[in-house]
């Protein structure tokens, strides 16, 4: 199984990686098609939380508001 990998941008360097979270590509791929199915709303790009690989949508209404925050956080296991 494929683990989803995002480009990362360092804030102050610009400098660009990619990470690769816990997270399966299908799963991600499978909730963001269901989210652009959404009527009045649109989904802000995917972005991934380097300190957890968590990955994060953002629902915005048509007034440009961000409305809901979707994340998808692997469970660490020992």
């Amino acid at each position: 199984m494929e683990n989803y990998k995002g480009d990362y941008y360092n804030p102050e360097t610009f400098e660009k990686t990619e990470i690769e979270t816990k997270i399966p590509n299908y799963l991600v791929t499978h909730i963001k098609e269901s989210l652009d199915k959404l009527e009045e709303h649109f989904v802000t790009p995917i972005l991934i939380n380097p300190e957890d690989t968590s990955v994060v949508f953002g629902v915005m209404n048509n007034e440009n508001k961000l409305k809901y925050r979707i994340v998808i956080t692997p469970t660490l296991s020992n």
